[in-house]
């Protein structure tokens, strides 16, 4: 789908892949309305509001960025917080355009998900949930409107370098030579899979490779993750508030803004 002339509707606008998102659908000539957190409030919190401003005034495309992350032992992350937005509010926001996308037999509706949702990795299991979630959602959405003009756009991209991945989580890929993208460039990247119409688009080599090994034998990314699991135990080892580990919200403003503790 062009994106010149195109009416979008964006969440995580003001995140590290928001911000240079948004240029780029604006240089490719798209009109773009965004939720803003710092004057709307918490998505989480107003889902109704704006779900009933996307049903009166419905975007050519639907793009749900916005997301938290949390990186810590499974009994000490707020699975209700992480599901909540990563994986409801955005199929919330799907059914809110799904009316009149369908009447018009028009639209294209983008989620993106995470690397991390094909390839499950430790100490990360509520946004790994809801991630994969997000994933299959996406595939059975784009099924059911298979006989329509509406196509369903899923784009994985894997580490990016930005305060979603700060912290502990930045620590743990330092450790483990994982590879972060520059924020533009995956936005460049997600602006052509909606220009192309892509289904399932997956960015970074050789992590799609490991994640087709994890559909096939995962018992073999099993083993190779160990040490991932390893690295993780010695950083939360060390980091006493691990009791009440912090959510790393996108689509806020500086680190120290993105950062809140949970009881």
């Amino acid at each position: 789908m062009l994106l010149e002339g195109k009416d979008i509707f964006l969440t995580g606008a003001t995140g590290g892949i928001g911000k240079p998102l948004v240029e780029i659908l604006k240089e490719r000539g798209a009109n773009v309305r965004s939720y803003d957190r710092a004057s709307e409030g918490d998505l989480m919190e107003r889902i109704d509001t704006t779900c009933k401003a996307l049903r009166e005034n419905t975007p050519d495309i639907l793009i749900n960025l916005a997301g938290i992350n949390d990186f810590g032992h499974a009994e000490n992350q707020d699975y209700d917080a992480l599901l909540t937005l990563n994986l409801l509010v955005p199929m919330q926001l799907c059914q809110a355009v799904l009316p009149a996308m369908r009447t018009r037999n028009h639209g294209q509706i983008v989620n993106i998900g995470s690397m991390v949702g094909l390839i499950p990795l430790p100490h990360m299991t509520g946004y790994v949930a809801a991630k994969s979630g997000l994933k299959g959602y996406s595939d059975a959405l784009r099924r059911e409107l298979c006989n329509t003009a509406i196509t369903v756009t899923h784009i994985a991209p894997r580490a990016v370098n930005t305060g979603m991945n700060s912290g502990k989580i930045g620590m743990l890929n330092r450790k483990t030579k994982a590879t972060e993208d520059r924020p533009r460039d995956v936005a460049l990247r997600i602006a052509s899979a909606i220009e192309l119409d892509a289904s399932d688009f997956r960015l970074g080599w050789p992590e799609r490779l490991f994640a087709t090994l994890n559909a096939l034998v995962p018992a073999m990314i099993d083993k190779g993750l160990r040490k991932n699991t390893q690295i993780g135990e010695e950083i939360l080892a060390t980091d006493k508030s691990n009791a009440k580990p912090a959510l790393i919200i996108n689509g806020t403003g500086t680190e120290s803004d993105t950062q809140r503790n949970i009881a």
